[in-house]
């Protein structure tokens, strides 16, 4: 369970990357420019390092504008006020994240250029993002919490059960000379390879719920790659190791200071 919340929290967080680097900016332009003003326009904007270099900024006429208005409120405005009162723009697609004073930053840059009204974009739109990106954030880290320190007991737990059981086999060692690094080494390295085991056990059964996830949704492949799954899988292979070992080394710590009379 574990592996499988950072798998998610993986996949959260390039959805949150992926959302971010698409922002639209609405760049509106003075009236009654001409076309070659609009043209030096476009390639200003163009230069700038945060505009994608993958969408050229869209020319949007204010008839085009005034269509898409109509369309989607079912009213003609322009004929009730006689005159269309909207103004050419580009949408610009800038790559900066979802911080605002970033964003602020681009739009002032923008708005700076000769022949721009106005630069306009969503702020509600990525205010949700952020929040909704942070709240599931904490809701996976405090799961993740949750899980791991209830591992931790059982384990724990297990581990002293079955060490009580050799209790008698442990102090007869130490009657007999020897040291505690001779002591604790077979238990540390059984504990070792029984805790990669049980890591390897969950690393094929994430491997198997992110192979039917992806199968089942193709588009996941831009969310979560065969490295993040190969990485969170040998992650949960030396976290098993580790926990296991540490709860060992502990307890037969616990055994190694006891006296006589407390064994019993």
């Amino acid at each position: 369970m574990i592996a499988l919340f950072g798998l998610f929290a993986i996949g959260t967080k390039r959805l949150a990357n992926r959302l971010s680097s698409g922002i639209e900016m609405q760049v509106i332009l003075d009236k009654d420019l001409t076309e070659l003003e609009q043209e030096s326009l476009a390639a200003s904007i163009q230069n700038f390092s945060f505009v994608s270099k993958e969408e050229a900024p869209q020319f949007i006429s204010k008839e085009s504008a005034a269509e898409i208005m109509i369309e989607t409120t079912g009213e003609d405005f322009v004929r009730f006020l006689g005159e269309n009162p909207l103004r050419d723009a580009f949408a610009v697609r800038v790559d900066v994240g979802v911080e605002t004073s970033a964003l602020e930053d681009v739009k002032h840059q923008l708005g700076s250029l000769t022949g721009v009204y106005e630069v306009v974009y969503t702020k509600n739109m990525l205010q949700n993002i952020r929040g909704n990106m942070r709240t599931i954030g904490f809701v996976v880290i405090a799961l993740s919490l949750i899980f791991f320190s209830t591992a931790i007991i059982l384990i724990n737990n297990s581990i002293r059960l079955a060490l009580y059981s050799q209790r008698f086999l442990i102090r007869s060692m130490q009657l007999v000379g020897a040291t505690q690094i001779f002591i604790k080494q077979p238990f540390l390295i059984r504990g070792a390879i029984q805790g990669a085991i049980g890591g390897g056990i969950a690393s094929i059964c994430l491997a198997l719920v992110a192979a039917s996830a992806i199968a089942s949704m193709p588009e996941l492949v831009y969310l979560i790659s065969s490295k993040d799954i190969g990485f969170i899988c040998i992650l949960a292979v030396i976290l098993g190791s580790l926990v296991v070992v540490s709860s060992v080394y502990f307890s037969i710590s616990k055994y190694l200071k006891l006296k006589l009379d407390d064994l019993y």
